[in-house]
């Protein structure tokens, strides 16, 4: 095989776009487009995380820089988010949804940041190590729930 294709393989099978994948080729085969654009945001969203993960954490030996970053990450997904709901281009309940399930990110993010360099508190460790990934769970759960909500109404028409 191709290295780029093993590195694109490789990238994929760490990150939230290959579990997101499957939505967006359902939205889009089913021309849903608030709902597709929900979701290609997001993974775009997931795949930037995902690619410059290690360059950050090998340029940030100080780890201040890593939870600015990130926290921008999720406020620049919120700000996208919020603007494309206000747009009527994806859901505004999604997109509801989605700003109450990230806003708990940069706010840990930014936590950890003064935790480590000012309070040295080892507690944010676990909140950390366990609130993002349930976060990220939660914002992978809100692109597919129009998937969920049209399986319920056609179950309801049935």
């Amino acid at each position: 095989m191709p290295d780029w294709f093993v590195e694109i393989r490789v990238i994929l099978s760490n990150s939230w776009v290959f579990i997101l994948s499957p939505a967006i080729i359902i939205f889009y085969l089913r021309k849903d487009w608030p709902a597709f654009y929900f979701s290609i945001i997001t993974a775009a969203f997931f795949l930037y995380g995902t690619l410059i993960y290690s360059a950050l954490r090998e340029f940030d030996d100080i780890y201040i820089w890593r939870y600015v970053v990130w926290a921008f990450n999720d406020i620049a997904w919120m700000a996208i988010i919020a603007y494309l709901g206000i747009k009527d281009k994806v859901y505004l309940w999604q997109s509801v949804l989605g700003q109450l399930v990230v806003i708990m990110a940069p706010i840990l993010q930014l936590f950890r940041l003064v935790d480590r360099h000012l309070w040295d508190l080892s507690y944010s460790t676990y909140m950390y190590k366990t609130l993002l990934p349930l976060i990220n769970i939660g914002t992978v759960v809100v692109c597919y729930l129009p998937l969920i909500y049209l399986f319920t109404r056609r179950s309801q028409q049935a």
